[in-house]
């Protein structure tokens, strides 16, 4: 398994888990050694997933995995 798919799979164990803070940090660094559009998009869509849930304060964490995410789904396909 590359780091990616590791640090993505990660995210979702932090996240059923319930560990918010470090699923969002686990998803920006695996958006920063991202090269996939697909697991670009899974990225976004775990931190979408986590940002719904979030409390009013909490929301922010999750932006910069977003914000990452798509960058490098738009670095890729061009």
């Amino acid at each position: 398994m590359d780091t990616v798919t590791e640090g993505i799979e990660e995210a979702r164990r932090l996240l059923a888990d319930g560990q918010d803070k470090k699923a969002a940090d686990q998803l920006v660094q695996a958006a920063a050694v991202c090269r996939d559009p697909a697991q670009a998009a899974i990225i976004k869509s775990l931190a979408l997933q986590g940002r719904e849930r979030a409390g009013r304060f909490r929301k922010a964490q999750w932006d910069e995995a977003i914000r990452v995410a798509d960058l490098r789904s738009e670095s890729v396909t061009t």
